[in-house]
This record gives C-alpha cells, structure tokens and sequence, in this order.
C-alpha cells in the first residue's frame, strides 16, 4: 500500500509523524484543539493510513466539519483545561486562532490581519475525564496532537499521565526557544514525565517517551 507524500499539516509536521510512527500500520490517536479535518491537520495523514481516534475541539463549526469528512474519528465539541465548568471561546476569522486564554485574546485583537468575530460559552472538561470516558478499553494512544492555542500547558496538566501517556505527542510551544530549550515550560512539563524532545518545527514539539 502505498500513501499520500502531501503533507496536510501548516508545517510538514505529518510527514515527520508518519515517519516516526512507520512500524505502526495502524493505531489510536487523540487530536486535542483539532481544527480542520483535512487543511493544516496533523491527524489526517494517519487518518488515510488507517489510524482512528478522538477530534477535539470548543468550535462547533470544526467539530460539524470532522463530522462530515472524517466519520470514523469520534468528534467533541469541548474546551480542554483543569478547571471543568464554562469558558468563554474567542472567535476570529482566522479559526486557527480562536482561543479560551485571555492574553493570547487580547494579542489577537493587536493584529489587523485578524478580525474578531464574537464569544461564545462552551463547556470544558480535562483531558483526563474525557479519555476516561472516550479512549476504548484496551486501547494505548499511539499519538496525541495538542494545539491549543495559549492553553496548551493548561490541557496538559489536565490529563492523567499514570493512566493516559501516548507514545508520541505532538503539541504547539509558542514561547520555546532553541537555544534556550530547558526555559520551555512545557519541555519542563513533560521531561520528568518520561518525555524526550525529538524534533521542533515552527511552532510545533514532538515527544516520544522514552
């Protein structure tokens, strides 16, 4: 069988994923702030090749689109963070740059190219509750994408590590630095997890655990 050598993801991000992941015909992955299904999706490359999982995201718009082109993947409408409850989403023309964090908002609002197009609530539950409740029993998540944009520690701290730890994980770094690596909360986050720094591209890490 022979796949696609297009990359769908806003960076090549998939190509590298695919490669990491070659021994794996086919597994499990979580797409947490997912997006599109298609354009600019690091999921959907291992989509073709057979893999299924969990698209995540507060837009309903993004959740309907995953609905319609990529059914076999389970999609959720729902925030991500450790405090459970309401959240306001942020809306903008740019649907890559809705976001729940406050300064993130307020920095998106600077940019002209960027036009807001209003709020809404939406519900929001850790990543834990929702693997818990999601992730079928027997199942190990090969690959996690975590994109979130400015909220993406906040996802990570609410997962279950001891019960939910993907063998790759994928997540946006906006603040890491490559000369300065170890100043990267979330490489400080993850390193005493069992997380190894393999690989970063424009805004994205890649993790294997070790």
């Amino acid at each position: 069988m022979t796949f696609p050598i297009e990359s769908f993801s806003s960076f090549g991000e998939d190509r590298l994923i695919l490669k990491f992941l070659a021994k794996q015909p086919a597994g499990f992955y979580v797409d947490v702030g997912a997006h599109a299904p298609i354009d600019y999706s690091n999921t959907y490359a291992l989509y073709q090749r057979g893999w299924r999982g969990i698209a995540i995201d507060p837009d309903p718009d993004a959740i309907a689109a995953f609905r319609r082109e990529r059914p076999e993947d389970k999609a959720l409408q729902v925030a991500i963070g450790t405090h459970p409850g309401k959240v306001t989403l942020h809306l903008f023309n740019d649907r890559s740059m809705n976001t729940v964090d406050t300064a993130l908002f307020e920095r998106t609002l600077a940019n002209p190219r960027k036009r807001h197009l209003g709020d809404i609530v939406v519900e929001r539950k850790t990543l834990a509750a929702i693997l818990a409740e999601h992730v079928p029993a027997g199942s190990s998540i090969g690959f996690m994408n975590v994109d979130c944009e400015g909220a993406d520690l906040d996802v990570l701290r609410s997962n279950d590590w001891a019960r939910f730890h993907p063998a790759l994980l994928a997540v946006e770094d906006l603040d890491l630095n490559l000369e300065r690596v170890t100043e990267s909360t979330i490489f400080r986050f993850l390193r005493p997890l069992g997380y190894r720094l393999i690989s970063h591209l424009h805004y994205t890490s890649i993790y294997r655990l070790d």
